[in-house]
């Protein structure tokens, strides 16, 4: 792990809680001249402590609608099943996150759909012939409570 120090952390902070600051937005914001903050971003990007930017679309007002919590379990645990499960679900745009988790699941794929009739096509067209399912079980979310990327630093 890269040591950071305290305007290395303050920088990645002001970063996380908004994603289209400039340079010189964010140096302003840190206290800090607009060159040595340009620098500082620039290694903190070539290390890949700074992965990207991202734009945060609402999907409410795009017409997604419904969030399903979809969790997997697989038939067995060889690496080419894994593997072939992880391609094919990254094949597949609703999916926004699939996570490989120890439990009694083998992945949890959070899906974001226009409504119910979107899921139940996607459920029967895709979901279903994924590769190595065994069990599925769909929860539909009721509400977003909390929903960040930002780390705790």
């Amino acid at each position: 792990m890269q040591t950071l120090d305290e305007m290395d952390l303050k920088i990645l902070r002001v970063m996380q809680s908004d994603g289209a600051l400039s340079v010189t937005e964010i140096a302003e914001r840190v206290g800090l001249s607009q060159s040595p903050c340009s620098r500082r971003i620039s290694q903190l990007q070539s290390s890949g402590i700074v992965l990207g930017k991202r734009t945060v679309l609402d999907p409410k007002k795009l017409g997604f609608q419904t969030l399903v919590i979809v969790r997997i379990k697989l038939d067995n645990h060889e690496e080419g099943t894994l593997e072939a499960f992880k391609k094919a679900a990254r094949g597949i745009p609703e999916i926004q996150i699939a996570l490989l988790i120890l439990g009694d699941f083998d992945f949890y794929l959070r899906i974001s759909v226009r409504d119910i009739e979107h899921y139940q096509q996607l459920l029967q067209k895709k979901l279903v012939t994924l590769p190595g399912v065994r069990e599925m079980q769909s929860s539909v979310i009721l509400e977003v409570v909390k929903d960040t990327s930002a780390l705790a630093i």
